[in-house]
């Protein structure tokens, strides 16, 4: 894609109609190869929905609105459709916590709320309905967030998460392989050249896996 059409594309998904934005979208999938791979597409959710999106993540990020302003997500990860992340909650410590009195998008007020950081590593894999809430600020690289579960603390590398709330039921790999994987960071490698070691990839990782 031309750097002119990928401009024309991000400024055309600023007219709030849901047909615009879905033509946009579909010529963004089309032209660049699909959501793993489209810069226009995360370009277009940086710029529109404030959530940043790294290379071959796939999936529900690039749902909007299922994921809060403000969210980080690393490469590699995959994210059920389903998948839900806040970054702002309801205001519990004010006289109402309805939309109209903190929302300026209702009309009533002028001044934004500021959004709880997000930051989603790589390579991490979150399951169908699994939801994680404001306040939590980080979901370490090489983390599983299991189907259903509600996260509310911040959730450790290679850490396998399940239930409501969220509790780590155990870690992909032993501690020493995970600081080797974190020193490693294979991720920031691009698919292609990465074709040389399928095999590392194909296998488990750990004897006894």
């Amino acid at each position: 894609m031309t750097p002119w059409l990928e401009r024309v594309l991000v400024r055309l998904y600023g007219i709030r109609r849901r047909s615009v934005r879905g033509v946009v979208t579909r010529l963004c999938l089309a032209l660049e190869g699909g959501e793993m791979r489209s810069t226009t597409l995360r370009e277009i959710f940086r710029n529109h929905h404030g959530v940043d999106v790294g290379l071959y993540t796939h999936g529900g990020c690039f749902v909007p609105f299922s994921f809060g302003r403000g969210t980080s997500i690393g490469r590699y990860s995959s994210i059920a459709r389903t998948a839900f992340a806040a970054t702002l909650d309801h205001p519990l410590e004010r006289k109402s916590m309805h939309g109209f009195f903190f929302n300026p998008g209702l009309g009533y007020v002028s001044k934004e709320r500021e959004y709880s950081p997000l930051r989603i590593g790589n390579d991490v894999w979150l399951g169908h309905n699994s939801i994680i809430s404001a306040g939590v600020h980080e979901i370490g690289d090489g983390a599983v967030v299991g189907a259903g579960a509600v996260v509310f603390k911040d959730v450790p590398p290679y850490a396998v998460v399940v239930g409501n709330p969220g509790r780590v039921v155990r870690y992909r790999f032993s501690p020493e392989t995970i600081e080797r994987l974190l020193a490693e960071r294979w991720w920031d490698t691009d698919v292609e050249d990465l074709k040389s070691r399928m095999h590392e990839f194909e296998a488990p990782f750990e004897s006894g896996s």
